[in-house]
């Protein structure tokens, strides 16, 4: 087992909670997880007895779905009786409406292990057709893994534009970012492409680009890339 603790943990506040949850009985400390070669979010969030969003969100992750790195350190936050497994998660709404273009940009963006096609135009709220048709090479595979650490270009609204700031993100995921700011997952990961949440000190955050407000200027704009 590679979870130690910071502080001492109780041993009985390890168990399963009961149905009914009873929050005395909670393991309130925060802990540390050393990732295992083969470790995945969802199965650490099993082993720990904690949510991935809950995890994710400790540990300012872009994307909670993001493979990780052997011999990364995570910080287990306090259990809780309501663990979050869903809403840092980037997953496709059949009501939702995808775009030809990305408003506001940027005009690439930086492939990661884990990236298909079809993922990173989730992404970046865009449909699979339009990043496959600015793809270098092609795509044959919308759910074939890109070649990683490549710069995609992606199709831009023109015109359009987004604010841009620095912040210093302490908490969270990208998905809380975007869903503030008026932007997208993929715009944001596209501006910083060298994150990482293991950059920044334990307990302290890395400063980021984030855009927002992004927004077309016409009610009919041209794709560009």
């Amino acid at each position: 087992m590679y979870f130690r603790p910071i502080s001492v943990l109780s041993l009985a506040a390890m168990a399963a909670a009961a149905p009914a949850c009873d929050r005395t009985s909670l393991n309130t400390t925060v802990g540390l997880y050393t990732v295992q070669s083969g470790d995945t979010m969802t199965g650490i969030s099993n082993t720990v007895s904690r949510g991935i969003c809950d995890i994710a969100r400790l540990n300012r992750m872009a994307d909670a779905m993001l493979p990780l790195l052997t011999g990364e350190e995570l910080l287990i936050p306090p259990e809780t009786c309501t663990p979050d497994n869903s809403t840092c998660l980037i997953l496709p709404n059949p009501t939702d409406t995808y775009a030809d273009c990305v408003s506001g940009g940027p005009h690439d963006y930086y492939t990661l292990k884990g990236d298909t096609i079809r993922y990173i135009a989730l992404k970046l709220n865009i449909t699979v057709a339009a990043l496959s048709a600015t793809a270098q090479g092609g795509v044959t595979d919308p759910d074939a893994p890109v070649q990683v650490d490549n710069f995609l270009k992606v199709p831009q609204c023109s015109p359009s534009r987004c604010a841009v700031e620095p912040l210093l993100f302490t908490y969270g995921t990208y998905k809380d970012l975007a869903e503030k700011t008026g932007t997208t997952v993929g715009q944001i990961m596209a501006f910083n492409p060298t994150y990482n949440h293991t950059d920044a000190a334990r307990g302290e955050g890395a400063v980021i680009t984030l855009p927002g407000k992004c927004e077309n200027l016409a009610a009919n704009v041209t794709v560009i890339s």
